[in-house]
């Protein structure tokens, strides 16, 4: 994994740790939306795609993936 993606997920990771349960979310508000917007757009799209892929995965057994996208065509996800 690219030395920024490794940063970018122990960010997330310590963020997952701290929400709630039976919260939803995508990742730009667990990130931070003025920190995520900091992030090289190739980085994000390759953090996003890694972060669904794992969850798929079963990686994080306690976050779904939800059927609808935001109003930003954000995938969205719920801790449960």
């Amino acid at each position: 994994m690219k030395e920024e993606l490794t940063d970018i997920f122990k960010i997330i990771d310590s963020k997952l740790e701290k929400l709630s349960s039976e919260t939803g979310f995508s990742l730009p508000d667990l990130y931070d939306e003025d920190q995520w917007r900091k992030i090289y757009i190739g980085d994000r799209v390759m953090a996003g795609n890694l972060f669904l892929r794992k969850v798929n995965q079963g990686f994080y057994n306690d976050i779904q993936v939800l059927p609808k996208k935001d109003r930003k065509n954000r995938t969205l996800y719920f801790k449960s």
